[in-house]
């Protein structure tokens, strides 16, 4: 077997020192191939990714080491190919790996390369995303997989402008830290004004619903976990062959300020301004032909009149672990 590490260049010297010792430490105690790669471009996990999927296939695991957006970009390289992907958590926003590893792992990410001889592989679904202009064309190089939470609204802007911090400030741990929690603040003292329509294929009944509204932030969800570890679907498997789409009505201040702590642990459900619905697919559309949806995807920016989306049940293999308590040495 190939374990292939790729590893993003911005995820910080130590941690990266780390991981390349340990991965060498443990390619002298078995009889696996192990490559430890470092990204040098924008783009370059993608290449990376294709590369070795198409030399090895089935052959190889691969490890995205960093934060959404590698797994973001490593997942769209090799979604419907035979190579598993992983994920060691060393970036800025890890929150996809909130949902699909163990609490333990998740805190010492090393843990994981001790167990790479417990590996359970399973398809987890993706979430397709196709983006459209003003007179619907379709925006190809817009349209993507996401594999954790497409979102809008405030939590857009709120990444936007920890982005900025972090990109402002490469070298500083403490933006790099606290970048979101800062973001907040500031976006929230700037104040928002969002509105769509949209259309939703409930995944358990027959009709759809239609409707425009006027909202703080939504998302549509396949994993749990975004933002530095908000909550907006607390419910939300990643194997289940269905979507959450949350959404959160257009909120004063004062009323949006006691939510904030309930979103971020998982609690906003049941709540009179917070709407859920399980999906399978949709569209959402700006109502406004001069401001276009402002979203990210995993983290990663786009500005789209209108989107498409569907859950693309079982399409990327990937690498689960036990739990290390219920599977001692």
């Amino acid at each position: 077997m190939h374990f292939v590490f790729i590893v993003n260049a911005r995820s910080g010297l130590k941690a990266a020192s780390q991981l390349e010792k340990a991965v060498r430490l443990q390619a002298e105690r078995d009889k696996n191939d192990y490559h430890f790669l470092k990204t040098e471009y924008a783009g370059h996990a993608k290449e990376l990714a294709e590369e070795y999927s198409n030399r090895y296939r089935n052959e190889a695991i691969i490890f995205a080491c960093g934060g959404d957006g590698t797994v973001h970009e490593i997942a769209n390289a090799v979604a419907f190919s035979q190579t598993p992907v992983g994920v060691i958590p060393m970036g800025t926003g890890n929150d996809f790996a909130r949902t699909v590893l163990s609490q333990e792992m998740y805190d010492n990410p090393l843990l994981i390369i001790q167990a790479l001889n417990r590996i359970d592989i399973r398809s987890i679904d993706l979430l397709r995303v196709d983006c459209y202009n003003l007179l619907s064309d379709h925006i190809p190089e817009l349209s993507v997989y996401s594999v954790n939470i497409t979102s809008f609204g405030l939590d857009t802007a709120i990444n936007d402008t920890a982005m900025a911090m972090v990109k402002k400030h490469p070298n500083s741990r403490f933006f790099k830290k606290r970048a979101y929690d800062l973001a907040i603040l500031k976006c929230f003292f700037k104040g928002w004004r969002y509105s769509f329509r949209y259309s939703l294929e409930l995944a358990d009944e027959l009709e759809n619903i239609d409707s425009q509204c006027r909202y703080t932030l939504a998302c549509i969800c396949n994993a749990r976990y975004y933002g530095k570890g908000f909550c907006p679907s607390p419910n939300s498997r990643v194997d289940d062959g269905t979507l959450e789409v949350c959404i959160v009505d257009d909120l004063t201040r004062r009323k949006a300020l006691p939510l904030i702590g309930k979103y971020k642990k998982g609690k906003h459900l049941g709540h009179p301004n917070v709407h859920s619905f399980k999906v399978t697919s949709g569209v959402i559309a700006s109502t406004d032909v001069n401001r276009p949806l402002r979203g990210n995807y995993d983290g990663e920016l786009f500005s789209a009149s209108q989107i498409r989306f569907e859950v693309i049940p079982a399409s990327l293999p990937f690498v689960f672990f036990p739990s290390l308590e219920a599977n001692p040495e």
